[in-house]
């Protein structure tokens, strides 16, 4: 008898269901990888808006100061919730050198506010940087307002006065322009990891010495 070459029907459907199988694998692994990449993506910029956030924070806190010949000076910590998330407020006056943004004028003294806002999504939270420059004029220069961090799920700052972290400043009993020891920044991103910083700051406790102008009054004879 004559063998005819080729192959069955039962054949061909046997090798459309093994590459159908392959394609499938190898389908899952790329939209895996695809995934994977978005995701570590992802993470990478949240930490650097996280890192930058803190650094900021942290740079401005240095230069903080009060003084009590002026009361508007005084630094000012008030912790809320919204949407169930910590959101604080601060504010204080600090030090800074001119940003180079030639709409305003070189500032020594500023004045600055850190403020949370629910994000666009309604759940998450902005964080808001708000600067006036010289805040101790009469004609009073337009603040400055810039988000800083969006995606949140908290920010919540605490105080050390020297005995206990508080999250409220001033505290009872304590004079309004009292600076606290150091301050501890706490920003949570939107996969829930936490990330704290502490930063010192150098000039409590000189609150008589530093005149309006931000210099230190010459010392006695």
């Amino acid at each position: 008898p004559v063998h005819r070459g080729g192959f069955t029907l039962l054949e061909i459907l046997l090798a459309l269901s093994v590459l159908s199988v392959l394609l499938l694998l190898l389908l899952s692994s790329f939209t895996g990888a695809v995934r994977v990449r978005e995701t570590l993506s992802s993470r990478s910029r949240g930490f650097r808006q996280v890192r930058l956030v803190l650094d900021r924070v942290g740079t401005d806190l240095m230069g903080a100061f009060a003084t009590t010949v002026r009361e508007e000076s005084a630094l000012t910590l008030h912790e809320d919730e919204l949407s169930g998330k910590p959101a604080a407020t601060l504010a204080f006056t600090a030090f800074q050198l001119p940003d180079g943004d030639i709409g305003h004028p070189p500032a020594e003294v500023v004045k600055i506010k850190y403020f949370p806002r629910i994000g666009a999504d309604g759940v998450s939270l902005e964080l808001h940087r708000e600067q006036s420059d010289l805040p101790f004029i009469e004609n009073k220069i337009s603040s400055r307002e810039r988000p800083m961090a969006e995606g949140l799920r908290g920010f919540r700052v605490e105080l050390y006065d020297g005995s206990a972290w508080v999250k409220e400043w001033p505290t009872a009993g304590r004079p309004k322009t009292a600076l606290p020891k150091k301050a501890a920044v706490t920003l949570v991103d939107a996969h829930g990891e936490t990330y704290r910083r502490e930063i010192a700051i150098p000039l409590a406790g000189q609150e008589g010495n530093v005149t309006y102008s931000g210099r230190r009054r010459p010392a006695g004879p």
